[in-house]
């Protein structure tokens, strides 16, 4: 045996190959049954003008973790709804401070919203800390351990980098967001791992600016085609009427021709907010297949056969859906989501009871404080 084989034998006697397993996440909540919760919460919320809300985030997150299930156990959201209504009550009034300071003066508006800006960190770490400290598995809260000056760096000077290159390094600052959230959640005393990388961010920046350019050019085409064919030159110049010997008066325009105008400008605008939601909804098909194909905790990785094309689907024709329901759809919309997410993804472990009960010891002997933190309706 040479040197290099001795070598990689030691190597393997030291750290020995890992046994994978995989545990598959599921989702057993349906359409009908959800529809239930959300049409009381939404009467109620309109009834109490948005206090019952408080209550109603509380009901959704426990109706949707209690029906999320991994390895046979399934999570559980343990928030009181009068700390989230603080949060809530704490939301409002930096509004309305902010809205009172602008009717003052321009100036006072402009300082109050920089203040504003400076406490955004400190909001996202605190909603972030109460999102986490109230979600559990098996037992086990999860946490959130994120400082103010990483913060401040991620949800402040990054995209304002992005904003100072012309958006050239936007998709930098959103994979430093993204790395800032999710490297400082833990499960137990576990500390959470993105290996997402800037050049993934990029990558489907491309993409989505790619399908925003094709799809602009598509309706430029289209309306101008459209515009052409309907309103010839010959007709306009029949439609418009005026004196060319007294310049101040009126134009008159054929009241058909004006109409036709108007549904062309409507169309025309639909079709600019298509384009928009097209584009997004690509962008957060891709970014979730990549951010959830690449996250650690310790020995266990989170893995997806997420399709983006599907996904991208779901998300659009949800959209569609709503929209054409006047938002009755919302609940099935929502369901059928977390349907597709939740059943094609995975957590690939070596050992996942050692694991949990490891964390248990070391959560007990730790203990689990989390101060005054708050709920700003703020997640990944």
């Amino acid at each position: 045996m040479n040197e290099t084989e001795l070598a990689r034998s030691s190597e393997n006697e030291s750290h020995p190959a890992e046994a994978s397993a995989t545990e598959h996440f599921a989702f057993h909540g349906n359409g009908a049954e959800y529809f239930r919760i959300w049409i009381v919460n939404l009467l109620l919320s309109i009834l109490t003008i948005g206090v019952y809300s408080a209550w109603a985030k509380v009901r959704t997150k426990r109706y949707f973790y209690g029906n999320t299930e991994l390895a046979g156990d399934r999570f559980e959201y343990l928030a009181s709804p009068i700390a989230i209504l603080k949060g809530r009550l704490i939301g409002v009034a930096l509004l309305v401070i902010y809205t009172v300071a602008g009717t003052f003066s321009t100036l006072l508006g402009a300082v109050a919203g920089g203040v504003l800006a400076l406490l955004l960190p400190l909001i996202f770490i605190q909603a972030f800390r109460f999102n986490a400290h109230n979600s559990a598995w098996r037992g086990i809260r999860f946490g959130f351990d994120g400082e103010v000056w990483p913060a401040f760096q991620a949800y402040l000077l990054w995209p304002l980098f992005g904003v100072l290159t012309l958006g050239v390094g936007l998709p930098y600052a959103l994979f430093r967001i993204n790395q800032y959230q999710i490297d400082n959640h833990r499960f137990g005393e576990s500390l959470a791992n993105s290996s997402a990388a800037g050049g993934g961010f990029y990558r489907i920046a491309l993409i989505s600016i790619g399908i925003f350019v094709l799809m602009s050019v598509a309706v430029i085409a289209a309306a101008a085609g459209f515009f052409l064919s309907w309103f010839p030159p010959e007709i306009l110049a029949e439609s418009v009427t005026f004196d060319p010997e007294n310049p101040d008066a009126s134009v008159e325009v054929d009241p058909a021709i004006m109409g036709s105008f108007l549904l062309f400008g409507f169309l025309g605008y639909f079709a600019i907010l298509l384009t928009v939601f097209v584009t997004g909804f690509a962008w957060e098909a891709m970014r979730f297949r990549m951010v959830f194909n690449r996250i650690a905790l310790a020995d266990n990785r989170v893995r997806n056969r997420i399709s983006a094309p599907r996904y991208f689907w779901i998300l659009f024709s949800n959209m569609l859906l709503i929209t054409v329901t006047l938002g009755m759809f919302t609940p099935w919309a929502r369901v059928r989501r977390s349907r597709y997410l939740l059943p094609a993804m995975w957590l690939e472990t070596s050992d996942l009871d050692h694991f949990v009960a490891a964390e248990a010891d070391r959560t007990s002997a730790q203990g689990d404080e989390i101060g005054e933190a708050f709920d700003l309706g703020i997640g990944i």
